[in-house]
């Protein structure tokens, strides 16, 4: 039997180079394979483990604080310490400290809006008239939302000035509603006293005034002695100085107000780090503690806002009407008709007047205080669902009481309202007005202490960066072609309208000793009981992805849960993944804008890890199935062309077992020189196709072949032992109940591929393989999409993972079409009787050629259809549903399937047409 493998072998060399060659490419393939499913699968562990942790593991928020939205996508909104004031109370913050586990536990206090103005001086010296005095028209307008929004402001604003001196009427100035002007007297020669109230005095009836400072019903008016250094500014605070004449503009900012644990803070972000000016924050000793809340400033403003500054010289004699005495209800219509020359054009931009404003914030003079009157909460905005992760902001409108000066009933107060100039502007939130209680001598006054660099923190992966609006801008990028033509592809930042869409980050950081001080003196306390807004938790003893690391994190969010019934959400490994935002047009010239927001998606790494492990067992049992089909379908054939042969054996006395162990023997030894050809291969292929080495994984090409080998020939040996000997000579086909007459080449052709039904089906099974392999392949992308779609960790992971699978696929087909050409080469030489006598009758060779093609083309249909069917059942199963791309994949897998086996087909229908036919019928 030995001898008659050795003699199979050597005489037959072309069948077993064949199916040598075959078991060569399953195998090294199935070596390589299962090497990029497992490189693959290392590739997103060590992915999403290098960008698995963020700055916190946990954000604790009170409960009811998520939005149905968020529940529903898994989803923690951007903004979302915007509409959080409160609602955790410092007990449960010391039970979330006292936790097994929990390494920091940094608390967050959203405390409000408060407002604080800032001025920028535009010297005007050169000028001035000649002669005492001059007065100048300041035409103002407010530019924001990258110049989409333009607010104007209806009345101007004039400056006297005077070279004069100016004395103070102190009891002018404590009349309701008084401004400096009404006690100020230009000092004449003679020491005579002009009353600059009689023409610049217009005090504005307060149940007819605007909230809103561009939209005042009168001008403001504002005086200048160069002789005195004395007008409507504190020179002091300002820097202004005698000799000089200087229109001051004033920008008001709003600024978020948040208080934090300093060691926390610091040992969580490193917030103690970042510090570019004073000191950082610590806890009040008992000497220290005052009603001064200390405070630290980021150093960048985060502000889209400028204003635009027209400055018109009046004629001379406005100046002089005013120390003339001229009525104000008659210099006002004088004013409107001489509206000057312009002179100077200046742009100021939030940066210049912020620093200015730091700095007058943190140098107060003695005797001076900024006291802390007022502040807003803000809810969340609200959205309506457009489908998927598509939205539309909801514009509200806030009544005139929001902006109530806290001093209106004050002796001294003004009872005009005052609003930032931006809330003019659409608003997207409810506001509720917040006083603080108390005078300068019990009150509450503010300090600036220190300042911070956000972009000095520690960074982390921009890929799991979370929404710390502490430190990081809400920017919304451009969600389409039409508004990144409209902002000029650039993102849209927040203004001062404390009830826009965007907010700034909480540019103020006070202690918790001050947040109590501020909760305690708010009329109606309605921080105090639970000040805190989240708290984000970093877990202890987590080193990556591995099942302990995130059981420790789950173990902490249960118990943190139990203790105090506060919403958790486990932000391990969440990205930022964008949400597409409609929002509608501003009510100052911007249009409506498509913008795209970074959310933040919970879990991802979770299901990027669940998924890859997923995908590698599907590749892996794919890669199987297509070796052992590939296999079988060689192994067959070899048997199928040695039938003849098998059928003497038989007849001259050869027992079943002893032909069942020829033919095994004969495909194990082709499978033993397989295996030791893939082991050689593997590692060069290996490493021209950048997988990792194989290692000592080659080795298991040799076993696997043999086993694949002999597994897939048990079949043929079987059924070549079990033949009558009588049997085994005649062709192996199977006879039809009735004799029909195919009509034509197509009838032929299906009359062929039914003649020996297993051989078709096994042709058409390989092909059915790679095409149900292609189509998972899909779903299971598809799943990956439609799971982490637009997440910066997902899109990262998606673009690594993608070769290797669609080379497997490559392979699945190439094999495929390499055992449709093996299955249409045997089945001509079964027939080359038949093929030679219609050749010899008269069929042109280019008939026999179609035929065979044909019949390719019907295994091709056969093979595609069955398993375009089950990939997309398979994807089905896998990702949870059959969008539209799976379809359109299994539909074109399937046109692959059928070109490649018309391909595959090209090989035989040429040898068809070179028959030798004077051999063939001779012999016959």
């Amino acid at each position: 039997m030995t001898r008659l493998v050795r003699a199979q072998l050597r005489h037959r060399i072309g069948r077993a180079l064949v199916l040598l060659l075959g078991v060569v490419v399953a195998a090294t393939a199935f070596t390589v394979l299962t090497g990029t499913a497992e490189t693959q699968r290392l590739e997103i562990v060590g992915a999403v483990g290098k960008n698995f942790r963020s700055q916190y593991d946990i954000l604790v928020r009170p409960k009811g604080s998520a939005t149905a939205l968020e529940r529903s996508q898994g989803l923690v909104r951007a903004n979302y310490l915007s509409g959080i004031f409160g609602g955790i109370g410092m007990e449960q913050y010391e039970k979330v400290r006292r936790i097994d586990g929990v390494e920091v536990a940094a608390p967050i206090a959203m405390i409000g809006y408060v407002t604080q103005g800032g001025t920028e001086a535009i010297d005007v010296t050169d000028l001035l008239h000649e002669g005492d005095r001059t007065m100048f028209r300041v035409e103002r307008t407010r530019v924001t939302d990258r110049g989409l929004t333009r607010i104007p402001f209806r009345q101007p604003q004039y400056e006297y000035m005077t070279r004069r001196p100016v004395a103070l009427g102190f009891d002018e100035l404590k009349r309701k509603n008084a401004t400096l002007v009404m006690g100020a007297q230009e000092v004449l020669p003679g020491d005579r006293r002009a009353p600059l109230k009689t023409s610049l005095g217009w005090p504005e009836n307060s149940a007819r005034a605007s909230s809103y400072p561009s939209e005042g019903r009168l001008p403001v008016a504002h005086y200048w002695s160069l002789k005195t250094g004395w007008g409507e500014f504190d020179p002091s605070n300002i820097g202004l100085r005698t000799g000089r004449a200087t229109v001051v503009i004033s920008q008001s900012f709003p600024f978020v107000l948040a208080a934090v644990d300093p060691d926390a803070e610091a040992r969580l972000t490193g917030l103690d780090r970042a510090m570019v000016g004073g000191r950082y924050l610590k806890d009040d000793t008992p000497a220290e503690t005052s009603g001064e809340i200390k405070l630290l400033a980021s150093s960048v403003p985060y502000a889209d806002q400028q204003d635009e500054i027209v400055i018109r010289r009046l004629p001379r004699e406005a100046a002089e009407r005013v120390v003339q005495g001229v009525p104000a209800g008659k210099f006002l219509p004088y004013l409107d008709t001489h509206r000057g020359e312009v002179i100077r054009r200046v742009t100021i931009g939030a940066e210049q007047v912020y620093e200015r404003m730091l700095t007058q914030w943190s140098d107060i003079p003695a005797g001076h205080y900024l006291p802390l009157k007022r502040y807003w909460t803000s809810g969340p905005t609200s959205y309506r669902e457009r489908g998927g992760r598509r939205l539309a902001a909801l514009p509200v409108r806030n009544e005139t009481e929001v902006w109530k000066n806290p001093h209106a009933g004050d002796e001294w107060g003004s009872d005009l309202s005052i609003a930032p100039v931006g809330a003019a502007d659409t608003q997207f939130r409810q506001l509720t007005p917040r006083t603080v209680e108390g005078t300068v001598a019990d009150g509450l006054t503010s300090r600036v202490v220190g300042r911070f660099d956000p972009a000095k923190l520690p960074g982390f992966s921009e890929l799991t960066r979370l929404p710390m609006e502490t430190y990081n801008p809400p920017v919304a990028a451009p969600g389409d072609g039409r508004t990144a033509g409209l902002l000029g592809n650039r993102s849209l930042l927040p203004n001062d309208n404390v009830a826009g869409y965007l907010q700034s980050p909480p540019l103020l950081l006070a202690n918790l000793q001050d947040m109590r001080k501020i909760a305690e003196k708010t009329e109606g306390r309605p921080a105090a009981k639970a000040p805190l807004s989240v708290i984000r938790v970093r877990v202890s003893g987590v080193v990556g992805t591995d099942p302990v690391s995130r059981e420790r994190i789950s173990q902490v969010a249960r118990d943190i849960v139990a203790a105090t019934g506060l919403e958790v959400d486990i932000t391990l490994g969440s990205s930022p993944s964008p949400v597409t935002v409609e929002l509608p047009a501003g009510s100052y010239g911007r249009p409506a804008l498509t913008l795209e927001e970074d959310w933040v998606d919970k879990g991802v790494a979770y299901r990027i890890l669940n998924a890859a492990d997923r995908k590698s067992l599907v590749l892996f049992v794919l890669v199987l199935a297509v070796c052992a089909l590939f296999v079988l379908n060689g192994a067959a054939a070899a048997v199928r062309a040695r039938r003849a042969e098998l059928g003497v054996l038989a007849c001259l006395g050869w027992s079943r077992p002893k032909l069942f162990g020829t033919v095994l023997s004969e495909v194990g030894v082709i499978g033993l020189l397989a295996g030791t050809a893939s082991a050689g291969l593997a590692g060069p292929v290996a490493a021209w196709s950048g997988v990792a080495p194989p290692g000592q994984r080659i080795w298991l090409a040799v076993p696997a072949a043999v086993l694949l080998a002999l597994l897939a020939g048990l079949v043929p040996a079987w059924r070549a032992s079990r033949v009558p000997p009588a049997e085994a000579v005649r062709p192996a086909v199977r006879l039809p109940r009735r004799a029909r007459s195919p009509r034509g080449v197509a009838g032929l052709a299906l009359a062929g591929l039914s003649r020996v039904p297993g051989r078709t089906l096994l042709g058409a099974a390989t092909l059915a393989v790679a095409v149900f392999g292609l189509t998972v392949l899909l779903g299971v992308t598809h799943g990956f999409r439609g799971r982490v779609v637009g997440s910066l960790l997902g899109d990262a992971i998606v673009v690594q993972a993608r070769p290797a699978d669609y080379a497997a696929v490559a392979v699945m087909f190439a094999l495929a079409a390499l055992a449709v050409a093996d299955v249409l080469y045997l089945g001509m030489r079964e027939r080359d009787t038949e093929l030679a006598a219609l050749r010899g009758s008269g069929w042109p060779g280019g008939a026999l050629a179609r035929l065979i093609v044909l019949e390719g083309t019907g295994i091709g249909l056969l093979g595609a259809l069955a398993g375009a069917a089950g990939g997309a059942a398979a994807a089905f199963a896998l990702t949870g549903g059959l969008p539209v791309a799976v379809i359109t994949g299994a539909l074109a897998a399937a046109g692959v399937a059928v070109a490649l086996a018309a391909l595959a087909s090209a090989a035989p229908a040429l040898l068809v047409q070179r028959l030798p036919l004077a051999r063939i019928l001779a012999q016959e």
